[in-house]
């Protein structure tokens, strides 16, 4: 076997956080900060690993949240909008999609999207940064609670919803006086109420010396059609495979008018961290045609401790790997590999939007990054990382558990 050939090490800059974006060094790191914060650096260096960079927040119309406040609480969803409309505009253009781009919203709040792809491995991910935010933010020992839903397709919702208004019309003088009034205005809002609440049965006289049992309340997981129960269990199989708590809570159901697909929230200490799919939303607000769009909304930030060393900011030339992928089981390992490298501060390029590996090879060249992580059938079966050396060609298969510390070396 021929011996890796380690490549010479490359000057590597450090960004002080600056007063004003405007004042880091050079213009192609104003670029990748774009839109944030220097408050907001720590997060943005996290989510960096995962694909994102920065871009300008949206500026969304009065009308336009008028109109969402219809069918969502959630005043976020106008900025989801917008993005929405500038793919359909073709005005984001200068990011290649499937796009990761995020912005501050203001000192408290950072959103970003995953704009152009229903894939579901893309949904994981946005949990998995979430998480990862929360994890740099609060330390390894946080306590940190995960919690999952799905909007599923038109059949699921359809069965649902007829089950949930059978529930509310039968159990209407069961129900608390502020959840009853909210049922004929909005029904999923008032299911989302429902969470810790216990509803008794009314009690017959002959009954009342027996035990009462709660009633039970429907679960839209129950009624999921197959095709929306096997979309949500590769999901729940991609966020299984990663280190985190988490439990699936029904009462996150959202309004399915413009919310499709994985809904998620991560409980963590002072943070606010939620986000969900919300590709139909530009077909029902905007009468145009469903644009992919899976965002993320972290919250609480004025209350993180701000780090005291310097950040640095990720750029082209700190990249040396690329990770590679082939076969459904190979996937399943993507997003714990990308946690492990972010854990060991080593970032790399993917292209998991790419199926055929000859695309992703292509893709690594033009990069013309100097290793290839690559993971196929057998070494997915293995628990292993094929590590080639794209100089020479030569290449060494490393157990995953070996994997950070023999990239260290490298490097």
């Amino acid at each position: 076997m021929k011996k890796i050939i380690q490549i010479q090490k490359k000057t590597v800059t450090h960004i002080q956080i600056p007063k004003d974006t405007s004042e880091i060094p050079n213009k192609k790191q104003r670029n990748i900060c774009e839109g944030v914060l220097p408050e907001h650096m720590h997060v943005f260096r996290t989510l960096q690993h995962f694909g994102f960079i920065g871009t300008h927040k949206t500026a969304p119309t009065d009308l336009e949240k008028k109109i969402l406040q219809k069918y969502s609480k959630d005043v976020r969803l106008a900025d989801v909008l917008q993005i929405q409309k500038k793919v359909l505009d073709k005005t984001l253009e200068q990011h290649t999609l499937p796009a990761h781009i995020g912005y501050s919203i203001d000192k408290d709040i950072y959103m970003c999207h995953i704009v152009g792809t229903k894939k579901n491995i893309y949904d994981a991910l946005a949990v998995e940064a979430g998480f990862s935010v929360a994890h740099e933010i609060l330390g390894p020992k946080a306590d940190i609670l995960v919690e999952i839903s799905f909007v599923g397709d038109k059949e699921s919702v359809q069965k649902f919803s007829k089950e949930l208004q059978h529930f509310f019309k039968k159990h209407a003088a069961e129900l608390p006086k502020n959840i009853a009034a909210l049922v004929k205005k909005d029904m999923y809002e008032a299911y989302r109420m429902l969470d810790g609440v216990s509803i008794k049965p009314k009690v017959k006289k002959s009954d009342k010396d027996k035990e009462q049992v709660d009633v039970t309340i429907p679960n839209p997981i129950d009624y999921l059609s197959p095709a929306s129960r096997a979309e949500f269990k590769e999901i729940l199989e991609y966020i299984e495979a990663l280190d985190m708590n988490f439990r699936i809570q029904p009462f996150l159901f959202a309004s399915p008018e413009v919310t499709s697909g994985l809904i998620f929230s991560i409980k963590a200490d002072y943070l606010e961290i939620y986000g969900s799919r919300h590709d139909n939303m530009a077909k029902k607000v905007l009468n145009k045609k469903e644009v992919p769009i899976v965002s993320l909304v972290i919250s609480g930030l004025k209350k993180a401790t701000q780090p005291k060393k310097i950040i640095k900011i990720i750029e082209e030339t700190d990249i040396k790997f690329f990770y590679a992928q082939l076969g459904p089981e190979a996937r399943f390992k993507t997003l714990k590999v990308m946690d492990m490298m972010r854990c060991a501060k080593i970032p790399m390029h993917q292209a998991i939007s790419k199926e055929k590996i000859s695309a992703q090879l292509a893709h690594a060249e033009r990069l013309n990054v100097p290793y290839l992580l690559l993971v196929g059938h057998k070494e997915a079966l293995q628990n292993s990382v094929m590590v080639r050396n794209m100089r020479n060609l030569s290449q060494e298969s490393v157990e995953l558990a070996s994997l950070i510390e023999y990239l260290k070396k490298l490097l």
